[in-house]
């Protein structure tokens, strides 16, 4: 990543930061005050889950869950992270190829004009050094059959299952981490 890459990346997130206090401030001189308490806590809580994703020290990670928004139109990242003190820098540029090659697939596969909801959880196993990762992609598949048989022949770094449910599907890996 360059300086340019860097700067147009700062004023994509100050952008968003802008709205979220434009929005706060609208409501607030409507009088409206439910909605402030209601989108304070809002930011509140997708502050603190960007302070865990970066508490996870994977700087690819990172960046590609910052960048996913602006960089594909077709698809809407949200995402959770349920560990402590956890730490994927090992992992992360394997991490980051993996959810990439799923996203790329899906995106080549479905009719432009359509709109994914994608979401991202990292979350604790039974093994203190491994994480498992959801990426669960949620949208109208042209033909889900197809995608799944697609994302089965991947050869991936990691083992990844893939689930069909009613609204999508959801891949399954686990990556090693740190304590």
């Amino acid at each position: 990543m360059n300086e340019k890459d860097v700067i147009l990346l700062l004023q994509h997130y100050r952008h968003d930061l802008m709205n979220h206090l434009q929005i706060i401030h609208g409501y607030l001189s409507m009088n409206k005050t439910d909605r402030v308490e209601s989108k304070v806590q809002e930011s509140l809580e997708y502050y603190n889950e960007e302070r865990k994703l970066m508490h996870l020290q994977g700087t690819l990670l990172t960046l590609w869950v910052i960048q996913f928004n602006g960089y594909y139109e077709d698809f809407r990242l949200t995402y959770q992270i349920h560990t402590e003190n956890k730490k994927i820098s090992q992992s992360d540029e394997q991490l980051v190829r993996q959810c990439n090659r799923v996203i790329s697939l899906i995106s080549h596969l479905h009719e432009k004009m359509e709109l994914f909801e994608a979401k991202l959880l990292l979350e604790d196993t039974d093994k203190q050094e491994v994480l498992r990762v959801k990426l669960s992609i949620n949208g109208n598949f042209k033909d889900k059959e197809e995608v799944i048989k697609e994302l089965n022949s991947l050869e991936l770094e990691y083992q990844m299952s893939i689930e069909n449910t009613n609204d999508g599907i959801v891949c399954m890996f686990a990556v090693p981490c740190e304590i």
